[in-house]
């Protein structure tokens, strides 16, 4: 899977196009990361938002970190040995 940064607009394309190819009610995993999920903690425990430019970097990195896409490709691997045992599928 080729790692990318999408807008949510190029992510509503992706998905559309997905859906195109594999039909609307194909089965899918997803996460998705916007720039309400880049924030940190003040002393007081409120919640610390950051300008689209900064979000825009880290979720860029973060979606680069081979480590995700490894544990990811590893637990699709793992469902699909427990699928087969539970199943008796070849």
């Amino acid at each position: 899977m080729a790692a990318q940064f999408y807008s949510l607009k190029a992510l509503k394309a992706r998905v559309d196009s997905l859906i195109e190819q594999q039909g609307e009610d194909a089965p899918v995993a997803y996460w998705i990361y916007t720039s309400e999920d880049v924030l940190t903690f003040d002393d007081d425990g409120n919640e610390q938002y950051y300008p689209d430019d900064v979000c825009s970097e880290v979720l860029a990195d973060v979606q680069d970190f081979d480590y995700i896409h490894e544990q990811i490709a590893e637990c699709v691997e793992d469902e699909i040995r427990y699928y087969k045992s539970k199943n008796k599928v070849a």
